[in-house]
């Protein structure tokens, strides 16, 4: 699953594919449970950002001042592209068309994907521990009496409300790179003791963001260039030789396995 870095990545390939377009239609694949878009706009410009696992898209109408916000979610694999009109992915489930030939989709081949018009940010969401970071550790430091915190922090780490766009791999490189801390920790325990867990969650993602990204199964860098500047920075997650659990809600945490002693 797409995680911050990731999303990062996304909304700037939105911003500079759609520098010097202007947008006259939107279509959506009937079969996508997610709702149409009314855009009323003649002509329309796009620009987006990112704040930990979510994307807000604004839609700015050319003739006036008048905006609309899109939220997004990626799912599992979801990203955007643009292309020539007509020669779009065939999962490309929602399409913004230009006057002079091209298309801007977001193409989702899972259909986990989700966005929703008239809505900015999610407020069960935090700030997000990059650009916010402060925000980011004043909101846990007031909630660490919650039941969140005393569930191991491998599991604490994936909960959205306090660790906004920090998912599997990262919390795996997070964690591992603190070696005199056990992932079966309290979140609570773990975050007092060894607060630079908190630095990681935006060293770590600022990391990936620098490399490229993560090595995620089905999703794909929209920079044509990614190749290239790809640098697989993962010390933990997928490596040979690591320990693995299924957690409880299901998804595989990669870890020192020192800690099966």
């Amino acid at each position: 699953m797409p995680e911050l870095a990731e999303l990062r990545f996304t909304a700037d390939y939105i911003n500079q594919v759609s520098e010097d377009i202007e947008y006259i239609s939107c279509y959506k694949n009937p079969q996508h449970k997610c709702q149409d878009l009314d855009i009323p706009f003649y002509k329309y410009k796009l620009s987006a950002q990112s704040r930990g696992k979510e994307i807000v898209v604004e839609v700015k109408d050319v003739h006036s001042d008048k905006t609309i916000d899109i939220r997004w979610t990626m799912g599992m694999s979801g990203y955007f592209k643009l292309t020539v009109t007509g020669l779009e992915h065939k999962h490309a489930h929602l399409q913004f068309r230009t006057s002079d030939g091209r298309t801007l989709s977001f193409v989702d081949v899972r259909r986990f994907g989700k966005w929703k018009q008239g809505v900015s940010w999610n407020k069960d969401r935090s700030p997000d521990p990059t650009y916010e970071f402060e925000k980011f550790k004043t909101n846990i430091k007031k909630n660490i009496h919650r039941a969140i915190f005393s569930k191991p922090i491998y599991e604490t780490l994936m909960d959205q409300k306090f660790f906004n766009g920090i998912g599997n791999y990262l919390r795996a490189e997070i964690l591992y790179r603190i070696p005199t801390l056990n992932p079966n920790t309290p979140g609570r325990d773990a975050i007092e003791s060894h607060p630079e867990v908190l630095d990681f969650c935006r060293d770590i993602p600022l990391l990936a963001y620098k490399k490229g990204g993560g090595s995620i199964k089905d999703w794909e860098n929209p920079f044509d260039s990614s190749e290239e500047v790809y640098e697989n920075f993962m010390i933990c997650y997928g490596r040979r030789g690591m320990g693995q659990i299924i957690d409880r809600n299901g998804r595989r945490f990669w870890y020192d396995p020192k800690w099966n002693a």
